[in-house]
Formats: C-alpha cells, structure tokens, sequence
C-alpha cells in the first residue's frame, strides 16, 4: 500500500520558527519531524511515498532527495496555489492508482499503530477511514462520534465546550479508497473534514473511525512542540533518538564534562559544548553544536543547531532557533522564543511567550513585555462564555494586547469601536483601534454607550466586526459582534485568540493607515429603530404606562426606545406599573408585573418567542441555553423551533432577523407592542408562559471534560447541539462544559423548585461519580 505525506503547511502558528523552514522541517532530535513520519510508515510496511508540498517545497526536496537514504521511494507533488487537504492528495491520484492508500501529516508527531488501523479498513471495508486519538484537551480539534462498531455518526468541526461530547479527536490521518477520491474535484481547493467527509456521510456512505493505540500529537505551536519533545524523553512516544544512552534519561553524543550538573531525561547532540557548574534538564535537548555558559540553568528547553547561552542564563520552557543567542545573564521564561540569527541581550528578560524575530536583538538589559518586531502580549486573550473576553488592566488586558487584537480586527477592512464604564475601557478601546488603523481598517468610533448599542451598529452598517469595551470597577468586557449583530462564532474567537498568542501585528505603510471616523447619535438612532421594527404588523398601539427606574447607558436608551413606541414611561418603580432594566449592557432583559412581581430574562425570552409564534406559522430561533418551555409553546409544530447550537445557518439567520430574541431594548419594545395592541397585562401575557423554575450548578471536574461529556451523552438524552439535554417526564436537563475552566454547568428545568432541585441534585451526584470512575481507572458504566 501507497501512502501520501501532507508537507506544505507554512505553520504560521509555530513562528518565528517556521520562519525560514515549512512546518515538517523543524527539527526534532537532530532529524526533522517529518523524517520521523518516514520511520513510522516505513516500520508498518509503507515504501511508496507521495509528499505533496506547497510552502518553501526545496527545503524539503533538497533534504530528502528520493528516499533512498532512509529506505524509502519519495515522489513530490508541488502546489502553485492552496489545493487543500482533499484537493493536494486528488493531484497525486496518477501515482496512487486504484488501491485503497494513507494519508498522514508531515508535521504530527506519534507512533500510531497504523497496521491495526490498516486491518481494521479491510475487515470494514470502508470508503474511508479516519484514524482517531482519544485527547484529554479536544477543543482544538475536530471530534468524531461513532457506533460501537466504528461507523461514523457525526462530526463536529472545532467544537467549543459545549459541543464537546467525546473525546475521540481527528488526527488527519487516513484510509482512503479511490471511489472515495473520486468525488474530490480536480484542480480546486476541496477540503477531507468540511467537504469530503460530510458529503460521504451525508450520502450514507461506509464511513468508519479507528481508535488507534499509540500517541498523537499535532504540533501546532511552539508549547506542543516542547510538549511533544518531553514526551519523547520521557517514553511516552516512541521515537528513535539516534544517540546512545550514556546513563539512564540521557542520550549524549559524547561524554558530560566534569562540573557539569545532568538532570535526566536530556538529549545532547553532537558537538554540544557545556559550560563548568551548568546544570542542564529536565527536559533540555541540545542540538548539534549547541552551546551553554558557565553557571547556566536550562530546563525543559530546546536548543537547535548552532544556538548558544551565555554564562549565567536562565531558560525554562524557552526555544533558542538556528545560530540564535542567549547572552551574558539572560533569562528566557516560559515559551519565550528566539528566532534564527536573533539574540537576548546581556541581561535581558523575556517574559512569558516573548518571540523575538529573526536578525532582531532586545537591548542590554531589557524587560521584553512584548515581541520583536510583530508586537505580543504577556499572555492571550481568551473568550469565556457567552464569546466574551474579561479580564483586568494590566492583567490579563493590556494596551499591547489590543493592539494586537486591534490588528487582527482590522484585516477585515472596518472595524466598529465603542467603550463605555471608565477610563480604562477608553484606553483600551483606542489601543485596539490604533491596532487597526495601523493594519489599514478604517474606525468607525461610536457614542452608543453599552454593548447592545454595538450589536446594533454592526447589524445597521453591516460592519465586518464590531468591538465594544465595557469597564465595571477594575474589570473591563470586550464585546464582539459581525456584520448581523450576532457574537462572533467560535471559529473567529479562536483565529483572533491566536493571533494575539502569537504577537501577529499587521502594519501598512504611512499612506494606508486607516481613516477613524466618529459616528454620532447612535443611541437615538438605536432606539428609534427598536421601536420601529418591533410594533406588530405595523399596527397602532394605545399607550401603555411602564417604568424604568434604572439610569445605565442600557436603561437610558431603553427608555428612550418605548417612549418612541408610545409608552408613558415613569422612571421610577409605580405601584400598578409593569418595569423594565436591561442588563448586561442592554443584551438582557428583566420586568416586573403590575403586582411587583419579578419576570426574569429566561421567562420574558420564552415570552418574546410566544409573541412570535401566535403571529400565524411565525417560527424563533433561541440560544443553546434557552429554556425547554420554548419547545413548549410549539408543541405539535416542532419545526417552528430552532437552536443555534443544533440548527446550523438557518437557525443563525432567523435568529439575526428577530433582535427582540437577542436584544433588552427590542424585546421590552416587542411586548409592549403587543401589550398596546391587544390591552392586555403583562401578568397576563406571563401566565400564557408555561410555569418552570431553572436552578443551576457547576460541578468541578478532575477528568478531562471531553471525556465525561462523552460518558454522559452515552446515557441517553439529545448530544445534537451545545451539550446534552435529557427528558425527564415534563422537566428537562441540560449539560454543558465550561469553557474557562474544568468544570460542568448542569441547568435543570421544572415546573416546581422541589422537581428542579431534585433533578440537579441527582445530574450533579451523576456527574461527580463519572469524574470520579475516569480519575480512578475505572471505565464509566
């Protein structure tokens, strides 16, 4: 059997390291990666190669020549443009025939068993299989759902938490048929995981999953790859380390010098020079030529060929590239990074995740918050739930951070800016835009005051995106929105959170920095609109008498909003009088009856989605977390109902097209629209809700929490969206991970508190004792 390696990634994830070399080459134990995907398919029988090549391809040709060095037959096929995954192996199909053939990545690292994998794909007689790893961290990857006897169920293309129903993770690597092949498009870019794989599925093809024994890492940044090589010194990949072993964890190419202290396991190349009273390790390689002072310490650190440290270094967890240098007294923190030729200067500091480009040096002395010349952050900015990013000023937000960010937003052309809540949300915000004007965005600088305001310009001007800076004491909220008004998707929170890891920062030159320009008199525009579009059929509405007392930007324009509606608004509570707030920056809302009652935002959501469905065949599109009682309302017409966790693009564009779903200011506006209309009380309007009571838990986990939403989507209930939800009798249950932290939201939904509180006891104990079986050893039940 043929096999095809994929080596034309650029990497841009891994720079500076990939800087002058494609992702396969980098090296790894004196050998580049992909030379050790060579060894793993030569020692499961797998002779015939094709490598498909894109980026800087002669690094890789001129290397390996035909194959014959290290036993194999290599043929290249070169890329002039981006054919994606399916599309490069589709342009090899000349040499790979009709026999069924693997596809496998340059740049992995594992030992795999791929010949059980092979006789699982005859025995199966799949079309395709897709090799898979069990990962304790699948966020970043794509998941596959299963049978018990390997058909493919489902996939679900980089999932966020709440989606995240096993922990059985694509590893790219594939059994293929040429039948298979045959529906891959020539000469255009097409695509295994979003295009081939789901047309085969959808067509009922057999398409099957192995989990194969071994390890599985992609290299995709510069942590993995120091995780991947710890790895292999401590015996968890089997990889051929090339050097003997000159005492237990440690592979030297020549004797360790008196003075010099060892500390397993290390690999020390060939020519490595060590300084009197270094200590070197755990987890330190040295490549070919390396060099390290007297007096240095180097922990968990990579050194390539030709890189050296000075004398009383520090290195942890640091990446010193071809030819780079560490001078005199430098310290490298974790994940800080040298590019090739580049240098620390006498005395520096690198602080975490500090890259320093190549043929660039940080002066003498230097405390380096930020990377060279690309810019940085002292850490990432990561979206929590809900796709907002929190943190402090100075913390986990910085004004380099969001110039980082700013740059990243401003590669889409325009970008919408508002803050609100204090000085420091001001600085941030305009860090973000001088990010993006510096990439050439043009700013659209807003007044609307809170986060709904910038919903509502991103939707208006159909704005690429749309950030908005919310400061409350010493936290600050950024907002994102798209061209819909509509949160980010996970896909472009996870493109912007890794380009501020990375330090990417765009620059134009002086005569294409972008314009900023100020758009005034948002917040009446805003509520204008919202009493506009939500009156009902456009009918005429007799005044109705609500309160808002609060005095947010949100509760301002709220109030704003229903007097152009036609309201009698009091801003103060009445007796007799149903309220209003909105919350969370006028994303929420929650309202009082006439007797003082309180309507939360779950209840008054599930009320906005009545409104909707009495108005004739009329459907609604609600959030992952929305109540069950919604499904309620419709019942007999379960097509009326959509989730945006479950229903895809239709669910998102009916969801963008009703923005009383998703929008305090609309949804107040909708319902007294309706209480104008037909003269009833909001009691009244409320008690057509179906009665439920929502309690809600979190549940720490020990356990990875893939592998315990797996266990729990094994025990029946609907796994199609965000989380599981699971029926029980009239109330409802759902599960879904957190996203910042390990651990389990478990909500429970009933009509009465006793059920609630009965069922979240039971699902929280459920889950506890799942947790506790996986840290134990013990296969859940």
């Amino acid at each position: 059997m043929k096999a095809v390696i994929m080596a034309g990634g650029e990497g841009t994830r891994l720079r500076p390291l990939t800087l002058d070399r494609p992702k396969p080459m980098i090296p790894l134990f004196g050998k580049p990666v992909m030379e050790h995907i060579i060894g793993l398919l030569k020692r499961h029988g797998f002779t015939d190669i094709c490598v498909t090549l894109q980026y800087m391809p002669q690094v890789v040709t001129e290397w390996f020549g035909d194959g014959a060095e290290l036993g194999v037959k290599l043929t290249y096929f070169v890329e002039k443009e981006p054919l994606g995954t399916a599309g490069s192996v589709k342009n090899c199909m000349a040499h790979l025939g009709g026999e069924d053939f693997l596809v496998i990545s340059g740049d992995a690292v594992c030992d795999l068993d791929l010949s059980a994998a092979l006789g699982f794909h005859r025995t199966s007689r799949a079309a395709a299989t897709l090799i898979l790893h069990r990962h304790s961290a699948p966020l970043e990857y794509g998941l596959v759902l299963t049978r018990d006897d390997g058909r493919i169920q489902r996939f679900i293309e980089k999932p966020g938490w709440g989606q995240v129903f096993t922990d059985t993770v694509n590893t790219g690597i594939y059994l293929l048929t040429r039948r298979a092949m045959d529906l891959v498009p020539e000469d255009q870019p097409y695509d295994f995981g979003k295009d081939l794989f789901p047309l085969l599925l959808s067509r009922g093809a057999p398409l099957y999953g192995h989990v194969a024994d071994g390890y599985w890492c992609d290299m995709g940044d510069c942590e993995a790859y120091l995780d991947c090589a710890a790895d292999a010194l401590s015996g968890r990949v089997k990889l051929d380390l090339a050097l003997p072993q000159s005492a237990p964890g440690v592979w030297a190419a020549q004797p360790i010098p008196a003075g010099v202290s060892v500390v397993p396991p290390c690999w020390i190349g060939p020519g490595a020079e060590l300084g009197e009273g270094s200590l070197i390790g755990p987890h330190a390689i040295l490549e070919e030529g390396a060099r390290v002072g007297r007096r240095s310490l180097v922990q968990r650190s990579i050194l390539m060929a030709g890189a050296a440290v000075g004398d009383r270094c520090t290195l942890y967890g640091a990446i010193l590239c071809r030819s780079s240098t560490a001078k005199n007294g430098a310290v490298l923190n974790e994940g800080a990074v040298l590019g090739a030729e580049s240098a620390a200067g006498e005395g520096s500091v690198l602080l975490e995740r500090v890259k320093v480009w190549p043929g660039r040096e940080s002066a003498a002395g230097a405390r380096l918050t930020a990377s060279l010349i690309h810019g940085g952050s002292r850490g990432g900015l990561f979206f929590g739930d809900g796709g907002v990013v929190r943190g402090e000023l100075g913390e986990e937000l910085s004004p380099e951070a969001l110039m980082a960010l700013g740059s990243a937003l401003g590669a889409e052309g325009k970008v919408g800016l508002g803050w609100a809540g204090g000085e420091a949300a001001r600085l941030l915000a305009r860090s973000a835009g001088c990010g993006a004007a510096a990439a050439g965005a043009e700013v659209l600088v807003h007044d609307g005051g809170c986060p709904s305001a910038g919903a509502w310009l991103a939707g208006r001007y159909a704005l690429p995106v749309s950030l908005f800076v919310e400061q409350a004491g010493e936290r600050s909220f950024l907002h994102f929105f798209d061209r819909r008004g509509l949160p980010l998707s996970r896909s472009r929170e996870r493109k912007l959170e890794g380009a501020v890891l990375r330090g990417e920062v765009r620059r134009v030159p002086a005569g294409r920095v972008g314009p900023w320009r100020n758009v005034s008199g948002v917040s009446a525009a805003y509520a204008a609109e919202a009493a506009k579009v939500s009156r009902l059929d456009r009918q005429p509405i007799t005044p109705v008498a609500v309160s808002v007392p609060g005095e947010t930007p949100a509760d301002r324009v709220l109030a704003s909003a229903l007097e152009e509606l036609g309201c009698v608004v009091l801003r103060k509570r009445a007796p007799g009088v149903p309220g209003f707030a909105a919350e969370y920056g006028g994303l929420r809302l929650t309202a009082w009856d006439e007797e003082g009652r309180t309507v939360d935002s779950g209840a008054l959501l599930t009320l906005v989605s009545l409104i909707e469905l009495d108005r004739g065949g009329g459907r609604v599109a609600v959030p992952a977390g929305a109540p069950a009682a919604v499904e309620a309302l419709a019942e007999g017409r379960p097509e009326a109902v959509l989730r945006l966790d479950r229903d895809g693009p239709e669910a998102e564009e009916l969801y963008a097209a009703l923005p009383w779903l998703r929008d305090g200011v609309f949804a107040a506006c909708r319902i007294c629209a309706r209480l104008g209309q037909t003269g009833e009380r909001l009691r009244t309007l409320v008690g057509r809700v179906p009665r439920f009571v929502r309690l809600q838990r979190e549940v720490p986990l020990r356990r990875g929490r893939g592998e315990v939403m797996q266990s729990l989507a094994e025990t029946g209930g609907d796994a199609r969206g965000e989380g599981v939800r699971i029926r029980s009798g009239e109330a409802w249950i759902w599960m879904a991970p957190l996203s910042r932290r390990s651990a389990l939201r478990v909500v429970a939904e009933a009509a009465d508190m006793e059920t609630a509180a009965e069922l979240c006891d039971f699902y929280v104990k459920r889950a506890q004792e799942l947790d506790r079986q996986g840290t134990d050893g013990q296969r859940p039940q």
